[in-house]
């Protein structure tokens, strides 16, 4: 099922289209009563995605003529342009199937892939199936992370094995009490004298047992209270032993996600939003901690205890045994229908719980401009909607559990009553007695114990076998930028700059660079210029090799990119962006994020180059004060000069400046373009800078259009193409000034 963002009209709400083996089916919800389109398979002639501007539609061709299935907004064009694939797949084949919609908010970067095994499209940027994962292979991938501790492992199985051993002796120490203690004197007390008077006739007082009695009482009560000491020792050392390791595995998944996430590439985080990363971080890796520290241990002792049991049952008495675990097999089919069924509304909730968080991550760093806006109200609407929704969800888990588990207990209680009927017979028929009817009685009741419990970590098992699919679903996705394995050290660069027949596409389908060609040689400064949208952040972007390109290739003093090592090429690219983003720490920390080792004599010369030495020292603190959280303390001037001065440090050879002075006022515009001018000597410069007068003393500017360098030359040169696109922009903003001027 693919959900589609706009009705026919071109208003924003939702409509369906679910493909079956069968039909297609198109449901219409907006507006009142939902309504169903169906058009059966085999009717189908053609069917075709189609773009306009700013939405696409998917039309089929039926033998009653062209009929539109549902229309979509751009940003959902490649989501919905494989259809006409999988349909067409669908008809010659009845196992493919269109993916479930995954609800993950995400942007679609490339053409969506399809699951080679089930023929399900796969989710934006994952090539992992969800309907395809095996559960057992992602338990043992996830027990694998044990094995550097297996050690610990193995002591805390063996402190399990041995309190589970321990607790199956307690019924056989109420066994002899009862058949050699209580009931033997009871026997000697309610019996017959020597002339055949019952003794109960008799006002014989108080029952005194003889003294052999009294010490085999003490003896087995002793007994039990050592077992019962001896217990609790055992499971500190256990739930200490076991709890550390699942902190030490929740610790190494931590880190290998974190490490693993900068190491993918740029398009990974176009395609996944930062709340429902940083759900499966913390949230998933914190489910799984508690599933290997309490859900997994209190399963072993569970199916030991049940083995255990078990065992102990028919050595006791066979048929008895039998008897009892008669609901067994009903009980085992019940959960697993149960585990089928839960397992999907556990992934529904996991992505209803990412879209709850997305939005967080997206209204509280954003909630200046909420309140700006006055949409406080809009972002409480959409959050009770996805907060319902996460409740619906949840609510469908609790109703499934409400029949569940009380189903359960009364199925594991039918062994109880089976037992008391045929034991309690034997007993009367003296063919048992009652202390091996209560030691059986108290193994069968110890035997349910787990069987319960077994029955509640099923939930578990499923919640933990989610969670642990989504992680290596991060851990599985391959970045698209990679080094080669033969990938070298670039040395120190000159700055050369090569692009040659460059194309480059997001998706696959639009390009945004079309055959892009030109040389810049070092120490020259480049200024890009265009409308937006034109190519201009696309390009610098591949400079960086942020990106691969599609087409074509992009040389450094002659030596592609590709061939060259991401980390030393990158060391040698300063960027400077629009909007500055400073890390929480100190404005010396943040100075050197490139060079961390750079002395603070170093760090103070790159502030003084960047005009923002004099505005640090007049902070309390100075270079050790505070920017707070994404440099909020500091003003929108303070950051720029700031992410100046982190460039600076680090003596690029080339330098990216993107909008660098697009947000400022007057006066932190002069003291931000004369840093830059420092900055910019005698290194190999693209600038991208909204007001074009900033880019007049460039060396050459490059005028793109459509993804095309359509105008190059210097700004005197360009301004006498009377026609040309770069007069008309400058024609346009001088226009523009004379209007704010009055």
């Amino acid at each position: 099922m693919l959900v589609a963002d706009l009705d026919r009209d071109g208003r924003y709400g939702e409509n369906w289209l679910v493909l079956t083996d069968e039909r297609i089916l198109v449901l219409h919800a907006n507006g009142g009563a939902p309504r169903v389109d169906t058009f059966p398979l085999a009717e189908v002639k053609r069917i075709q995605t189609r773009s306009y501007v700013g939405n696409g539609s998917l039309v089929i061709d039926m033998p009653d003529g062209m009929h539109e299935l549902v229309r979509f907004s751009q940003g959902n064009y490649f989501k919905f342009s494989s259809i006409p694939q999988v349909v067409e797949a669908a008809m010659a084949s009845p196992t493919v199937r269109v993916g479930e919609d995954d609800d993950d908010g995400a942007i679609p970067h490339r053409r969506v892939e399809h699951c080679e095994t089930c023929g399900r499209a796969l989710r934006a940027g994952s090539k992992v199936c969800p309907a395809c994962i095996k559960k057992r292979e992602t338990f043992w991938r996830l027990f694998s992370y044990v094995k550097p501790y297996k050690k610990v492992a193995i002591f805390g199985f063996v402190l399990t094995l041995t309190m589970t051993a321990i607790g199956m002796l307690p019924p056989q120490l109420n066994r002899r009490l009862i058949d050699d203690v209580i009931t033997p004197v009871i026997s000697d007390y309610m019996g017959t004298d020597a002339e055949g008077v019952r003794r109960q006739d008799l006002d014989l007082g108080p029952m005194i047992p003889e003294a052999g009695y009294v010490d085999d009482l003490l003896w087995i009560v002793m007994g039990l209270l050592s077992i019962h000491f001896s217990r609790m020792l055992i499971n500190g050392v256990r739930s200490y032993t076991l709890g550390w390791l699942g902190q030490r595995i929740t610790y190494d998944l931590q880190t290998e996600i974190f490490n693993y996430l900068q190491l993918l590439s740029l398009s990974f985080y176009s395609q996944h939003s930062t709340g429902r990363i940083m759900t499966r971080v913390t949230s998933d890796t914190e489910r799984m901690r508690g599933f290997i520290t309490t859900g997994f241990q209190d399963m072993v002792i569970a199916i030991l205890t049940l083995l255990g049991i078990g065992g102990a049952l028919f050595w006791m008495n066979w048929e008895l045994a039998l008897l009892a675990l008669i609901p067994t097999p009903i009980m085992l089919a019940v959960t697993l229908f149960y585990r089928k069924r839960i397992h999907w509304v556990f992934h529904t909730i996991w992505r209803r719980i990412s879209a709850l968080n997305s939005q967080l991550a997206d209204t509280i760093p954003g909630v200046k401009v909420v309140k700006a806006f006055a949409q406080e109200g809009r972002e409480i609407g959409t959050f009770d909607k996805r907060n319902t929704e996460l409740r619906e969800s949840r609510m469908v888990s609790v109703k499934m559990k409400s029949y569940f588990l009380p189903g359960i207990a009364f199925i594991t209680s039918m062994g109880s009553v089976i037992l008391w009927w045929f034991g309690g017979n034997r007993v009367l028929e003296n063919t048992l007695t009652l202390g091996e009817l209560q030691a059986f009685i108290s193994y069968m009741v110890m035997f349910l114990s787990p069987v319960r419990e077994l029955s509640r970590l099923s939930d578990e098992l499923e919640s933990a076998a989610t969670t642990a699919e989504r992680v290596f679903e991060i851990l599985d996705t391959e970045p698209e930028v990679m080094d080669r394995p033969d990938a070298k050290d670039p040395g120190v660069i000159e700055g050369r700059v090569e692009f040659r027949n460059v194309s480059f596409t997001y998706d696959g389908f639009a390009r945004i660079l079309d055959r892009v060609s030109c040389t810049v040689e070092p120490g020259e400064m480049i200024g890009l210029v265009g409308h937006s949208g034109a190519g201009k952040s696309t390009l610098v972007n591949l400079i960086s090799r942020f990106y691969d390109a599609t087409d074509g290739e992009i040389l450094i003093d002659g030596v592609s990119i590709t061939d060259l090592q991401q980390k030393k090429l990158r060391a040698q690219i300063g960027v400077v962006l629009q909007e500055p983003l400073l890390f929480q720490g100190s404005i010396a920390q943040n100075i050197a994020y490139g060079r961390p080792e750079a002395s603070r004599s170093e760090i103070i010369a790159a502030a003084r180059a960047a005009n923002a030495h004099k505005f640090i020292m007049k902070i309390p603190d100075g270079y050790d004060s505070e920017v707070g959280e994404r440099g909020g303390r500091l003003s929108g001037g303070e950051r720029q000069r700031i992410s100046i001065a982190r460039a600076l440090i680090g003596n690029p050879r080339v330098l990216i400046l993107d909008e660098a002075t697009s947000s400022v006022d007057t006066q932190t515009e002069f003291e931000i373009q004369e840093a830059l001018e420092r900055l910019t000597a005698n290194r190999t410069t693209f600038a991208i800078a909204h007001r074009l007068s900033t880019l007049k003393n460039a060396d050459r500017l490059f005028v793109l259009d459509k993804g095309r360098i359509v105008e190059e030359g210097s700004h005197a040169a360009l301004l006498e193409q009377e026609e040309g696109v770069y007069r008309n922009l400058v024609d346009m903003q001088t226009e523009l000034a004379k209007v704010r001027a009055l």
